[in-house]
C-alpha cells in the first residue's frame, strides 16, 4: 500500500508547491527541463540495480545479493531489506522495491528507518534521519542539482534531477524517510500514453 501511497503523495505535492510555491516550482521546471535537454543517461540506482533493468533480472541480482549475505526479505516479504551499519550513527533499515514498465524498472522506492526506532527513542526518528540521508545521497550522487522544495503537509522535500534520474528525499512518516527514483523519459511516455 505504501508503494501506491508514497508516489501519489509526491505528485499531490508537486501540484501544492505548483499553487503555493510558484518559484520553487519554477526551479524544478527549469532544472528537469535543462537536466532531459541534456539527453544525458544515468540510470544507476543502487547495489548494481539501475533503470531499465529486467524484471528477471532485477530478481537474479536480488537472489545473488541475497546468497552474499548483502540483503534478505524485506516487511512482510513485499520488498527487499538492506541493513546498512556503515555511513549513520546508527544502523538503518532500508526496505526497497521497483516498479517495472514493460518488464523494465523505471521507478525505484526506498523507505530508511533506524533500526533501533521506538517510541521511547524520539531522537531516531525521521526527523534526525533525513539529514544523514541528504547526507549520503550527496556522498553517493553529488551535491549539485539538489533543490529542496517545501511542502505543508511533508516539509522540505529535497529534489535532484540528473539527465533522465530524478531523485525524490522526503519524510513519510515519524519513522521512515522515503527516496523516490525515477527515470523521468519513462514517466513522459507514460503521461504521453495516457
Amino acid at each position: 500500500m505504501k508503494k501506491i501511497i508514497f508516489p501519489v503523495l509526491i505528485a499531490m505535492s508537486l501540484i501544492q508547491l505548483a499553487c503555493g510555491g510558484p518559484a520553487d516550482m519554477r526551479e524544478y521546471d527549469k532544472m528537469v527541463s535543462r537536466e532531459l535537454a541534456s539527453n544525458r543517461r544515468y540510470d544507476s540506482i543502487f547495489l548494481g540495480i539501475y533503470f531499465g533493468m529486467a524484471s528477471k533480472d532485477f530478481y537474479q541480482h536480488c537472489w545473488d545479493l541475497n546468497k552474499k549475505g548483502y540483503i534478505t526479505n524485506g516487511s512482510s516479504n513485499t520488498s527487499v531489506l538492506w541493513k546498512v551499519d556503515s555511513g549513520f550513527s546508527h544502523p538503518v533499515d532500508i526496505n526497497f522495491y521497483p516498479q517495472f514498465e514493460q518488464g523494465k524498472i523505471f521507478k525505484m522506492g526506498a523507505a530508511f528507518n533506524y533500526q533501533a526506532w521506538a517510541p521511547w527513542n524520539k531522537h531516531l526518528g525521521a526527523d534526525s534521519l533525513k539529514a544523514e540521508v541528504f547526507r549520503l545521497y550527496k556522498k553517493w550522487y553529488g551535491d549539485q542539482n539538489f533543490i529542496e522544495l517545501t511542502d505543508s503537509v511533508r516539509g522540505n522535500i529535497y529534489v535532484k534531477v540528473d539527465g533522465n534520474r530524478r531523485i525524490t528525499i522526503g519524510r513519510y512518516d515519524d519513522i521512515h524517510i522515503k527516496v523516490d527514483y525515477t527515470d523521468l523519459l519513462i514517466e513522459k511516455q507514460r503521461k504521453k500514453n495516457k
